[in-house]
């Protein structure tokens, strides 16, 4: 048997190729994969929208004709206050009262601001009510009170409700008379 060369003994192919390539170096630890998914991805950043006017959440023109309907409906049955549109016999006259309320009610709840085509100049409350008519108390509680009736025959919301009876309560000086002082 021959000597090795060098002086050392034999070594195995295996652990020459082992000592060749020298120990394997641990592996790197691996970064765990995941995949950032962005539900608006490529599309820009949308800004969120409004909030809907009060006119808009009310149905806009078409909700407040229905509104107004149902509240002359209600006004005529309504012994606090039939007698005052008693006085308008001509239908005409009516319409044009009703088509008054619609555009004070439009303006009052923000229409102009959405789009809409309504003025209001007083009118309903100078023909109805009447700056020289001033109405008790107990009437312009039955407006109120009729006007949520026929807010909610129209499935209005308790939200808007509040915000157009809010709204509409600023007109109570306007045209309701100030109780008689108590006498002394």
């Amino acid at each position: 048997d021959a000597a090795p060369l060098d002086g050392q003994p034999e070594a195995s192919a295996a652990g020459a190729a082992a000592f060749a390539c020298g120990p394997k170096p641990p592996p790197k630890p691996m970064e765990p994969q995941h995949t950032e998914t962005v539900a608006d991805a490529g599309a820009e950043a949308a800004a969120p929208e409004p909030p809907k006017s009060l006119f808009e959440r009310l149905g806009k023109a078409e909700g407040l004709t229905k509104i107004v309907d149902a509240l002359f409906k209600n006004l005529q049955a309504d012994n606090k206050f039939n007698k005052r549109l008693a006085a308008f016999k001509d239908p005409k006259k009516l319409e044009k009262i009703k088509k008054d309320l619609t555009d004070q009610l439009c303006v009052e709840s923000g229409g102009p601001e959405a789009g809409a085509d309504c003025k209001y100049e007083g009118r309903f409350m100078k023909d109805v009510l009447g700056p020289k008519t001033k109405i008790k108390e107990e009437e312009w509680n039955a407006i109120l009170s009729d006007l949520r009736n026929a807010l909610e025959e129209n499935q209005v919301k308790e939200n808007e409700q509040l915000d157009l009876v809010s709204a509409m309560g600023k007109f109570r000086e306007d045209v309701v008379t100030a109780p008689p002082a108590p006498k002394k």
